[in-house]
């Protein structure tokens, strides 16, 4: 069942039609409740089976297993967003119940409606003193999710919205239907994520099916160096036409070339961006353990903001480090080859949600 205006869900009357871009498994629209406006997400799977619901007893009670750790995992994430206070930088879920008829019910999620800009695909466009507050916003936003726990794993420029505060664009992170709560165990198979920004680290633990070690924290940080520098410059860092993604780019001892700019005017952003450059390949350094935290991306973009040009001590180069570290490797992959356009065309694809994937080699 697919809602449209004026249907009524559980206490929320919907106010749009609902629709599937960009939901991933789902659907999405918005609806109204006691007068404020919401986000609300409809999951296709899992279905709750209620008195009527086909099939064996047997098989019923396995999938209320499966809904009753699905519910687990949602409320305990809405439980875990609240201590991220109400700053606004986190769209955090305010609901989250199952609803439907005698032969099943849906689960839907709620969170708060947020108004934002259009130009969350044209960051590269604005003046880089408005780039580089996004990007601020944006690793601020991080920042409150790894100091409670909370490790996102989806992060790309569809689950950043960008809203209009005060004059300014700000960065506010949406979207923990694949996030975890760290030191708790996931099954490498329940976890997922888009390819195209997935780090090394996370693609071996999925790779393997869970004999590496599972994401961290850092796993963001690296999502996240991608994101900047599609904020930057407009494109993702390039690298060879062997490889579909970064992440493969830097297990086969690749290094990644971030795009250089070449209409900067003035000396101020001839060095800022050059700072810019050696923060995001901190972020971008293949070992997760040498890979910067949050809260030095965080502390640093603060420091380039105020006026001052870091510099790194010591200065690792993304080439050399990804050298180094990669001959460690217990995984070395072998991808199709493609061209440098359809890294775009990847690019463009992954609009459509998230990723659910095995990494087999492609045919």
């Amino acid at each position: 069942m697919t809602y449209k205006k004026g249907d009524k869900i559980g206490k929320y009357i919907v106010t749009r039609d609902f629709d599937s871009t960009n939901g991933g498994q789902g659907q999405w629209g918005f609806a109204e409740y006691n007068g404020e406006q919401y986000f609300i997400k409809k999951f296709l799977n899992p279905v709750y089976p209620e008195v009527k619901a086909p099939g064996s007893q047997k098989g019923k009670q396995k999938k209320k297993g499966k809904c009753k750790e699905f519910e687990r995992k949602h409320l305990g994430m809405m439980q875990a967003l609240k201590s991220c206070g109400d700053g606004g930088l986190v769209v955090k879920t305010t609901d989250f119940f199952k609803c439907g008829n005698e032969f099943g019910s849906h689960y839907f999620k709620v969170s708060q409606k947020v108004d934002t800009s259009n130009l969350s695909n044209e960051i590269y466009n604005l003046d880089w003193k408005k780039r580089l507050f996004i990007m601020l916003t944006s690793a601020g936003a991080l920042k409150m999710l790894h100091n409670n726990g909370i490790i996102h794993l989806d992060l790309k420029p569809d689950n950043i919205l960008i809203q209009e505060w005060e004059e300014k664009l700000i960065a506010k992170i949406i979207d923990f239907d694949s996030s975890i709560i760290e030191g708790y165990s996931t099954p490498s198979e329940e976890l997922a994520g888009d390819p195209l920004y997935l780090s090394p680290e996370f693609a071996k633990h999925i790779n393997t099916h869970g004999a590496e070690l599972p994401p961290t924290k850092k796993s963001d940080v690296f999502s996240l160096g991608l994101v900047f520098c599609q904020y930057w410059t407009g494109r993702l860092p390039s690298f060879s036409e062997k490889h579909n993604y970064p992440y493969e780019a830097l297990l086969n001892e690749e290094k990644l070339e971030l795009p250089r700019n070449f209409l900067i005017s003035t000396e101020e952003e001839k060095l800022t961006e050059k700072t810019i450059f050696q923060l995001i390949e901190r972020m971008l350094i293949l070992d997760p353990h040498t890979r910067i935290s949050i809260n030095e991306a965080h502390d640093n973009l603060k420091a380039i903001s105020s006026g001052e040009l870091l510099k790194f001590s010591p200065k690792i180069s993304l080439s050399e480090e990804t050298k180094r570290l990669s001959k460690g490797s217990r995984i070395k992959t072998n991808f199709k080859t493609t061209n440098l356009e359809k890294q775009k065309g990847k690019a463009d694809s992954s609009k459509s949600g998230r990723v659910k994937f095995n990494f087999r080699k492609k045919i």
